[in-house]
């Protein structure tokens, strides 16, 4: 009689597990031909935290625009990493807004830029914007990247637009952070595979999601034990060290650095300079550096951002900057 029973029971929970796999499918097929997952794809790095797989064809996590990201893991058309005889190549550094947020990789002020360089020097030399931003990045895994990857690439020139503005990513991170952290990317990799973990966790339980995110990786910098022995003193040397770090770096090396300042929503509408602004200014007057300050050009607002995102710029955003950035490199390439 026991063994009928457990014999029973094993015949249910086979039929519910057979049952949940096939609704699973099911609702996976359903999600994917409505457009969720397919996202970008993340790997674990033991110096730069997450860095975006190579060879990777996806969509956006925002209006489903098309990515491919390269061998080099960075957002664009392969390129060779040893930089070709008469080849301008300007190495683009920064977040999301740099990545291209909801954005066609044509669309990207990089796309734009790298194309009207190249109509402007026609024939004569062949131009090449690596788009190499990253989502969530802060300074100090920019200036990693540039150090042990993008220098490789002999870049002329390195744009250093914004960053995430948490302080956990950096060189000095415990081993023990590193090595957890590292866990929770392969795990969260995993799981942004299927479409069903990006429409139920990142879409329609987006708050929780980041509030839950929050625990983990601290976005308020002031919540960082590191930072807040700082900020008595000085809050914005953390960054600043770092953005100035990174401009030594490429400056050592024969690149010319250019800062970019792209406000946020909330900062274009503001009366009080943003800290970023005021960092990066320091910076360029301490080490001679170009700032590229955009605000002027994008005093239309809320018009240039997407829906409901005061963070990322839509496409007629983009296209301000690149204009603003082609201006910027016809004067310093200038004889």
């Amino acid at each position: 009689m026991k063994r009928e029973k457990l014999k029973h029971l094993g015949q249910n929970l086979a039929v519910a597990g057979i049952s949940f796999l096939v609704c699973f499918a099911a609702l996976e097929i359903v999600l994917r031909l409505l457009g969720y997952g397919k996202v970008e794809i993340y790997e674990p790095d033991a110096e730069l935290f997450w860095r975006l797989k190579p060879q990777q064809d996806c969509f956006t996590k925002v209006d489903h625009k098309p990515v491919h990201i390269n061998s080099h893991g960075t957002r664009g058309p392969e390129f060779s990493p040893a930089k070709p005889a008469d080849t301008l190549r300007i190495l683009s550094l920064g977040d999301s807004r740099t990545f291209g947020w909801g954005l066609a990789g044509p669309e990207t002020y990089s796309g734009l830029l790298e194309r009207t360089l190249q109509e402007s020097v026609g024939n004569r030399k062949k131009v090449e914007v690596i788009n190499a931003g990253v989502n969530a990045y802060s300074f100090s895994q920019m200036k990693v990247y540039l150090e042990h990857r993008g220098l490789s690439f002999q870049p002329d020139f390195v744009l250093l637009a914004e960053a995430n503005l948490w302080t956990q990513f950096s060189e000095k991170s415990s081993r023990e952070f590193v090595k957890k952290f590292m866990t929770r990317v392969r795990l969260k990799n995993l799981l942004r595979r299927f479409a069903t973990y990006h429409y139920l966790i990142e879409v329609q339980l987006k708050e929780v999601y980041e509030r839950t995110r929050t625990r983990f990786v601290p976005v308020d910098p002031q919540q960082d034990p590191l930072f807040k022995a700082q900020q008595q003193d000085d809050p914005d040397a953390f960054f600043r060290e770092a953005i100035a770090g990174l401009c030594r770096a490429a400056q050592a090396h024969g690149v010319k650095p250019v800062l970019v300042y792209i406000p946020t929503l909330t900062a274009l509408e503001s009366t009080n300079e943003d800290r970023v602004l005021r960092t990066k200014r320091l910076v360029s007057q301490s080490l001679n550096v170009p700032l590229v300050d955009l605000r002027p050009d994008l005093a239309a607002g809320k018009g240039l951002y997407l829906e409901g995102d005061p963070v990322h710029l839509n496409a007629q955003g983009n296209e301000i900057i690149a204009r603003r950035l082609f201006q910027t490199m016809t004067n310093l390439l200038a004889p």
